[in-house]
């Protein structure tokens, strides 16, 4: 049967339901004593009772809502369109009731009894009709997987009261995930007893072992709008304790906006451990920053790079030019973004930002208006070991793409930057902060807009320490961590790459721009969790600490102890105010780390790097 003709029988069965319950309401009237007066009364009223209904039910929507889906809404929707109705049958009866004798009015008006019946009746018989389709359809739909179902669904628990309902209804309505919520657990003491959806709050999280053992369930279910952060690592580690898996019930905010599908539950991911509540973009802003500009993204198939490209390409730019030197990574972002883009125009270029020739032309080509500098070496030991490198890429690679923005006349240019450039310890490090104090002393003699981010470890990125401990886990652990007090401001790559592109609409010239990354994370604590999301315990997963590696400290810092951080309009974004930047001094430094560069004097190249950021020490020993 086709959508129309199933419209159709909706509306002809929801007329029939109306008409019949129109003579319900006359035989309720007159005790069913009907004689041919009351016949003519009915005819009479029926035709007009009947339209005046169905049209107030359509303009109030209450007629559009597909059965099967009926909600609180569409009976409030039937329920007012119904009031309305028999407030125009009242009005009806009054002007009748005065306009004719009294003779013809016993004929023409509506009794009361019957306008009060008749609203009652029609209500229930409109909103019961939906209800025992969508009871049928729900029963029919567990069936039919039931059926393609061998096992029985495992039995589970849920955490949490918020969401509950939609949560328990949804697994009802997905038999395929083969879940069955037996009890709910609460944060508190006050909804205990209580049912929702038929299946009761048992007890507060306390109770989640003994509870779990007397409903014989296997697992729990977390929705991540009732529980965050700290709460869900306590609830992972209750679980651990007693043997139960964990899955999580995505935010309703992600599945708005795309970010995972509403049908299947996921396995808890480490980043749900550092949950933060969302980042509320000022779309506004970065719209009127980004929309139809030719966007430059450096380092763009690297981890922060690519999913910059991808934020930027939902503001609808005319052109993202792809800037790498990793032919690979090219190929994966490029085809990634292509299937995406609508308007905009995708090119990628294969470059190395050391190379100034083939830099500059593309820059001729291209033509880019905003630049998000993200090419960069970041792995600190490695650039222990290879000082010179982090002088090639990060310092001159940087100088080069700078001079470029301000050469062709670009609006705007951020540079992406890390809270290890803060009184530095490593190559790394330094060689960040030396960047930053490059477009800082930019700003003074460019039309540019020159701008620094800075934030620390984002989750997932390459060459950082969670795909790390992914493969260590695979292989059965151990699982690798350098010191028991290592600790790590976190972000999530979406995260990072949002409030890059936020603190690029603020800049004016020459500021560091610190994210704000709550509150930092002991290693060792990542290490954990990882292991108990893996559903294995400590005992079967050790973890092993094999002393700091070269440059590195125990502590990140997000700003110097000198600067002043001030708020900016955005709560997560903060600006240092720092010292004003002597450009002689800068690029004098930079040439004497040139001569250094190639010369593998590892000391002469960390005492070189010193003259110019006096705030870098020898890390902790």
């Amino acid at each position: 049967m086709s959508f129309k003709q199933r419209k159709i029988l909706r509306y002809a069965a929801d007329i029939a339901s109306l008409v019949l319950v129109f003579i319900m309401a006359f035989m309720v009237r007159i005790d069913v004593m009907i004689s041919w007066v009351w016949w003519q009364r009915i005819l009479i009223h029926i035709v007009p009772v009947i339209v005046i209904e169905f049209v107030v039910l359509w303009c109030f929507g209450a007629l559009r809502g597909a059965w099967r889906f009926i909600s609180m809404n569409d009976v409030k929707r039937m329920g007012a369109a119904l009031v309305v109705s028999s407030v125009i049958f009242i009005i009806a009866r009054i002007i009748i009731d005065v306009s004719f004798t009294s003779e013809e009015s016993n004929v023409l008006i509506l009794p009361w009894g019957v306008i009060v019946v008749n609203f009652c009746l029609s209500f229930l018989a409109l909103a019961g009709v939906r209800m025992l389709y969508r009871l049928y359809y729900e029963t029919a739909a567990r069936r039919g997987v039931s059926k393609e179902i061998a096992t029985a669904p495992s039995r589970a628990l849920l955490v949490g009261e918020e969401r509950a309902k939609m949560v328990i209804d949804s697994l009802r309505m997905h038999p395929e995930n083969g879940i069955h919520i037996v009890g709910i657990l609460s944060f508190g003491n006050d909804e205990i007893g209580n049912t929702i959806s038929d299946v009761k709050i048992i007890g507060n999280l306390k109770a989640l072992k003994k509870s779990a053992e007397e409903l014989d369930a296997s697992h729990v279910i977390v929705c991540e709008n009732s529980v965050r952060g700290d709460d869900l690592r306590k609830v992972l580690r209750m679980c651990a304790d007693a043997g139960l898996s964990t899955r999580i019930v995505p935010r309703l905010d992600d599945i708005v906006e795309g970010k995972t599908g509403i049908g299947p539950l996921r396995e808890v991911d480490v980043e749900d451990l550092l949950h933060r509540d969302p980042i509320q973009l000022d779309k506004t802003r970065i719209s009127e920053f980004l929309r139809g500009k030719r966007i430059l993204v450096s380092g763009a198939g690297g981890s922060i790079g690519s999913e910059i490209c991808r934020q930027i390409l939902s503001f609808e730019p005319a052109e993202i030019v792809l800037l790498e030197r990793c032919e690979l990574f090219l190929y994966e972002i490029e085809k990634a973004l292509s299937g995406l883009a609508k308007e905009t125009k995708i090119l990628p270029r294969l470059v190395d930002i050391c190379d100034v020739p083939r830099l500059n032309k593309v820059f001729d080509e291209a033509r880019p208006e905003v630049i998000f500098h993200a090419a960069a070496y970041k792995h600190v030991p490695m650039l222990e070991y290879n000082p010179g490198e982090a002088i090639r890429n990060n310092v001159e690679g940087t100088m080069n793409m700078a001079n470029a923005a301000d050469a062709h006349g670009c609006e705007a240019f951020v540079m992406i930057s890390t809270d290890k450039a803060v009184n530095p310890t490593s190559v790394m490090g330094t060689s960040k902060r030396i960047a930053e104090l490059y477009i800082q002393s930019m700003s003074s003699i460019s039309k540019t807009r020159f701008c620094g981010v800075r934030f620390g470890n984002v989750l997932g990125s390459t060459g950082s320490v969670l795909p790390l401990f992914r493969r260590q886990l695979v292989k059965g652990g151990p699982l690798t961590v350098t010191h028991p007090d290592m600790v790590r401001y976190f972000m999530t790559i979406p995260e990072a790459s949002q409030l890059v592109m936020q603190a690029g609409t603020m800049g004016k010239g020459g500021e560091i721009f610190v994210l704000d990354m709550g509150e930092p994370v002991k290693i060792v604590d990542l290490a954990r969790d990882l292991i108990h999301l893996s559903g294995k315990s400590e005992s079967e997963i050790q973890i092993v600490f094999t002393g700091t590696r070269p440059g590195e400290k125990l502590f990140e810092e997000l700003g110097f102890d000198e600067e002043k951080m001030d708020r900016t309009g955005h709560p997560k974004i903060y600006v240092g105010k720092l010292k004003p930047v002597d450009r002689e001094f800068v690029l004098t430094g930079i040439e004497k780390l040139k001569q250094l560069r190639d010369s593998q004097d590892n000391a002469a190249v960390r005492a070189a790097m010193h003259e110019i950021v006096p705030e870098m020490t020898e890390p902790a020993k």
